[in-house]
């Protein structure tokens, strides 16, 4: 039996990048018993699955949409966990996104068991409007982050945020990338979707993403309708903006080159159908979805946002150098300034005329992708655990 037990906590298990890694992590800790794994649920909505071996508790039977209730609720939360930390007795307590984090963090007042909380996004970036619940949240980051033993960030640009931003000391920081199990996916991508019309994979485009105003696919709808008519795009996933995006479809008259899939178990065998991953997001915190379609064997276009993209695609470059308009052809793919319209089309337009071009970045791409490999990144967590559980 592994020797130390891991406390995950996390919002629920629901569609989402963070909920993604949370899962793949417990149940690779658990698989290969490097630790014992627990799970906390702060909401009962589970989507990615948990091997039935792992004890997962839900403090709530369903997802809160109030901004004020899940405010109200962070300290009688805390509380909760608090009580399920003192009777499990986990070495470390690990949380994913935000509301998790300041109830781990609030808990640990309560228990002193260490802490590790999982940053996510570029926080700046994500609540840089000046409305109330982007007030409460940065001061929250502000106030108790410093409170955490570790930060792990899921780049580079995050945790220079943290940093810069929400003057979170360095040296309780550290960068670990999202992990891949690129066979897993590899083997998936070959499975064939029973939904799709016939496409031909050289003149077709696919995005997988929460379907969220931040991600701007609403621009990349309207390049698209300049392409030649016999280009196709696939949206895989759902989100609050999708009746939005319909509706420009429906505007521009594109229903029959733009198919929306909704979310998708295995997104991967609609990847494997494209031959042109596109991106088109403000910010991020490390695109899962870029990576995964590099392993799917597209060629990648990516707006160079804050942060991620540049570390997965030019990772010689500096992280924070970052374009300011038009384009930058990389070694794994081409990076194209945030909102600018014209280049990224030019970018597409490069990918639909050039095929050499096209196949020589998707080759260079999935290799660039397999220095994700799970096992890379588990030892990385498991040697900060370690570290974390032998000095608190």
């Amino acid at each position: 039996m592994p020797e130390k037990k891991v406390l995950f906590v996390v919002n629920s298990l629901s569609h989402g990048g963070a909920e993604k890694v949370l899962s793949l992590l417990a149940n690779n800790f658990h698989e290969r018993s490097l630790f014992s794994v627990e799970i906390v649920l702060l909401e009962n909505v589970r989507t990615y699955p948990v091997s039935e071996e792992i004890p997962v508790t839900a403090f709530s039977p369903g997802v809160q949409n109030s901004a004020i209730k899940k405010l109200l609720m962070l300290p009688v939360d805390a509380v909760r966990l608090a009580k399920y930390v003192k009777k499990s007795d986990p070495d470390v307590v690990i949380s994913f996104i935000f509301r998790a984090d300041f109830v781990n963090i609030l808990s640990s007042l309560l228990t002193r068991k260490p802490t590790i909380v999982s940053a996510r996004v570029h926080t700046s970036s994500t609540y840089q409007g000046k409305s109330l619940g982007a007030t409460i949240n940065k001061f929250l980051i502000k106030t108790l982050y410093p409170k955490a033993d570790t930060i792990i960030n899921v780049s580079q640009g995050t945790q220079r945020d943290l940093t810069e931003n929400f003057h979170i000391p360095e040296k309780k920081q550290c960068v670990i990338y999202n992990p891949y199990e690129i066979e897993k996916i590899e083997a998936l991508a070959e499975q064939t979707p029973d939904t799709l019309p016939p496409l031909q994979r050289a003149r077709t485009f696919v995005i997988v993403s929460r379907l969220r105003p931040i991600k701007n696919i609403e621009m990349i709808i309207d390049i698209f309708a300049t392409l030649p008519e016999d280009t196709r795009l696939l949206i895989v996933g759902d989100g609050p903006h999708e009746a939005a995006l319909k509706a420009r479809v429906n505007v521009l008259k594109l229903q029959d080159r733009i198919l929306f899939t909704g979310p998708q178990e295995n997104p991967y065998r609609f990847m494997k159908q494209a031959a042109i991953y596109l991106s088109a997001s403000n910010a991020e915190g490390f695109p899962n979805a870029l990576v995964e379609a590099m392993l799917c064997g597209c060629a990648v276009i990516s707006t160079d946002c804050p942060s991620g993209p540049r570390e997965i695609l030019a990772p010689d470059t500096p992280f924070d150098a970052l374009l300011k308009e038009g384009l930058e052809e990389t070694p794994y793919g081409i990076l194209v300034a945030v909102k600018d319209h014209e280049a990224y089309k030019n970018a597409m337009l490069q990918f639909l005329e050039d095929q050499a071009k096209r196949e020589v970045l998707a080759i260079s791409g999935r290799k660039r992708a397999a220095d994700f490999r799970m096992e890379t990144i588990l030892s990385q967590y498991a040697r900060k655990i370690e570290e974390v559980t032998a000095t608190t």
